[in-house]
């Protein structure tokens, strides 16, 4: 239920700037990563990823979640309702760093496009219906500034691991 006493304009503009701090967070996780890095998957899934994700297929996931959610929050403010996501596969030219970097960049500036283009009275605290639960728009933008943080730690630790052995 929302908060009659949050001021949605305040509130907004905070779940914003964490939302750019933590996709700022991921970029830096990514920063300088090499090919070889960027399509190596580990040896055994760890403790909080059951999916052997490569840092690439890591970083289409991110971006293709953040499109899924921002067509939820442009159905949600027309009154419609998304019950289920439909992912995107990777297109096979995002293989290399600076190529899904660059797409990645686009779907945060469509997102960002979509908050800028927000009238002053819709009420972006309110729920409304999404796949697993209701959400508000503030709601969703908390969602996908954890997810992004979420990511840039298994980033790390992907780039942490030690270079495969050459057979």
């Amino acid at each position: 239920m929302p908060d009659a006493a949050i001021d949605p304009a305040a509130a907004l503009h905070e779940r914003l700037d964490a939302f750019a701090a933590a996709r700022r967070a991921l970029l830096d996780a990514v920063e300088g990563v090499e090919q070889a890095q960027f399509v190596r998957r580990p040896p055994e899934p760890d403790e909080e990823h059951e999916a052997r994700w490569s840092i690439r297929e890591v970083l289409w996931h991110v971006a293709d979640s953040e499109r899924c959610w921002r067509e939820w929050a442009e159905a949600a403010l027309r009154g419609e309702v998304v019950t289920s996501f439909q992912g995107a596969r990777r297109p096979a030219e995002l293989n290399r760093p600076r190529h899904l970097l660059d797409s990645f960049d686009e779907q945060r500036d469509a997102t960002l496009a979509l908050f800028a283009s927000l009238r002053d009275d819709v009420d972006v605290a309110a729920l409304h219906p999404s796949p697993g639960r209701a959400l508000s728009i503030l709601g969703m933008l908390e969602h996908l500034a954890n997810h992004d943080r979420e990511h840039a730690t298994q980033v790390a630790a992907l780039r942490a691991l030690p270079p495969r052995e050459e057979r």
